[in-house]
């Protein structure tokens, strides 16, 4: 079980980094400048830290819980679950303290990145769960 915990927090901190990097600080960096979504100072390593905390989290979460792993249905359900807590956790709050955010572009990016955050994580813990 520890063995894949273990990769289980890497299928979301490895494409997790990667991923919200280049989403947030190179293609629509711009944007995110213009809703001031990260300051004037955002901290690569402190983000990076985050990440690990989620993976662990999320990859202990889903070995504890009482069902079938091996199962496509089971880890996209859990993901999907997770994805719309974290979306929850981000998206909306950030509209709700940042004016600038507040507009449909912040909602549309920053949904579309969660999706697709979620959807890389689902399917390398497919990976885990079905093939190691």
């Amino acid at each position: 079980m520890l063995t894949k915990i273990i990769l289980g927090a890497l299928a979301y901190i490895i494409p997790s980094m990667p991923w919200g990097y280049f989403w947030h600080m190179s293609m629509f960096k711009k944007s995110y400048d213009k809703w001031q979504f990260f300051g004037t100072a955002p901290s690569v390593p402190l983000a990076f830290s985050a990440m690990v905390i989620q993976g662990i989290i999320l990859s202990v979460a889903y070995a504890l819980l009482p069902i079938e792993h091996k199962s496509v249905a089971h880890i996209f359900t859990f993901v999907s679950i997770m994805g719309v807590f974290f979306w929850s956790r981000v998206v909306v709050p950030s509209m709700a303290s940042n004016v600038h955010a507040r507009t449909i572009g912040f909602f549309f990016l920053e949904t579309t990145y969660l999706v697709g955050q979620y959807a890389l994580f689902g399917a390398l813990l497919c990976v885990v769960y079905l093939f190691v």
